[in-house]
Formats: C-alpha cells, sequence, structure tokens
C-alpha cells in the first residue's frame, strides 16, 4: 500500500462514485489522511475516536485500504479510457 495509491483510489471514487461524500469509508479514509497530514487538534473527537480504534495511521490506512479498492476498482476501468 502507498499513499499515492490511496490518494488516487480517493480521487477516482470522487469523479465517478455515486453519493461519494456519504460513504463512510469515504470519510473515515478522510479522517486517517487529516491524521498522517497531523490536520486534526489533540482534543478533536474525531483524533480520540481514530486513536482509540487503531494503534497508528498506518494501521488504519491497512483496514480501510482493501474495502477502499473494492469500490474503486470497478471504477477503474473508466479512468483509463
Amino acid at each position: 500500500m502507498r499513499y499515492i495509491d490511496l490518494i488516487f483510489a480517493l480521487d477516482l471514487l470522487y469523479r465517478y462514485y455515486p453519493k461519494y461524500q456519504s460513504n463512510e469509508m469515504i470519510m473515515l479514509a478522510e479522517d486517517i489522511l487529516k491524521w498522517v497530514n497531523n490536520e486534526l487538534p489533540e482534543d478533536s473527537s474525531t483524533l480520540i475516536y481514530l486513536k482509540s480504534c487503531f494503534n497508528s495511521p498506518y494501521e488504519a490506512f491497512s483496514a480501510v485500504w482493501k474495502e477502499i479498492w473494492v469500490i474503486a476498482g470497478s471504477l477503474s476501468s473508466l479512468r483509463m479510457n
């Protein structure tokens, strides 16, 4: 898994996936990206939740990675055309 692959998958979903913004898995992935980029304050409920579920951002990425690619995989042929 690479960070750039996750960004690619999220971009693909943003462009082609209906109701992209309402998918909980996508919102979780975006929160994890904010965690990696230190965009969440230490006292934010989002960061507290993420730290209660995952030991590290890498573990969190691994947990959602397969789920995102299941969704994005079927759309990848659209990007190639």
